[in-house]
């Protein structure tokens, strides 16, 4: 994911992953075939800053591109929402900020229901 991101000059530091297991907030959904991960979802459940309603906001989706079109984005989603009603979330937000087929991922979404409610922008302050 990291690689072929818009983000790819940020160092990968695995212990950073290995704390969200930590968090009673926290979850991760693997897609796995034949002993293989390829894909995930990992998500963060809070409160919205100004208000005690709870979302569920993803911080990684990644589907291994021999993946894509398959089924296991749509079964990562759906374990996920499945988790969030679980916790009695209110609002479930999926966003993209890889930069990797943006309009696909949001036709994607919009066809689970989701709505298209802003964008991602970025300015890197050092290099």
């Amino acid at each position: 994911m990291v690689t072929e991101a818009e983000f790819s000059y940020a160092k990968l530091e695995k212990h950073k992953i290995l704390q969200l297991y930590k968090s009673p907030n926290a979850i991760a959904f693997l897609a796995i075939d034949n002993d293989k991960i390829v894909g995930f979802i990992a998500a963060l459940s809070h409160e919205y800053f100004f208000s005690n309603r709870k979302r569920v906001s993803d911080l990684g989706f990644y589907v291994a591109p021999e993946y894509r079109g398959s089924r296991a984005a749509l079964k990562l989603v759906k374990s996920l929402e499945t988790w969030a009603t679980k916790i009695d979330a209110d609002d479930l937000h999926l966003g993209q900020t890889t930069a990797v087929e943006i309009d696909k991922t949001r036709q994607f979404y919009e066809r689970l229901g989701y709505k298209t409610v802003g964008f991602n922008t970025v300015k890197h302050l050092k290099d």
